[in-house]
């Protein structure tokens, strides 16, 4: 389940309209924590998204978990995220 929500998060990152912009630079800013910042600095971008509390501790956990994956792990999730980025579809 958890690495479920992690991929969802992935995906949701990949096919991100171009017509909601702001809400796509905002979660890009989201990944680029999740997978390379502080557990404050993501829960910070979480901020404009106005997550309930259940929300938040979800996402700390996420984080948690995610600090817990070997670098070469986060780094290939990394270059995945960017990838995706770079596809027109």
């Amino acid at each position: 389940m958890k690495l479920a929500i992690a991929l969802t998060l992935v995906t949701l990152t990949l096919f991100c309209s171009p017509a909601s912009t702001e809400v796509c630079l905002n979660f890009v800013h989201v990944i680029e924590n999740l997978f390379m910042g502080t557990l404050s600095s993501y829960e910070a971008a979480l901020e404009p998204f106005s997550p309930e509390e259940d929300m938040k501790n979800a996402g700390a956990q996420l984080k948690m978990l995610v600090d817990t994956l070997p670098q070469k792990a986060q780094d290939s999730m990394i270059k995945l995220t960017a990838h995706g980025g770079q596809t027109s579809f």
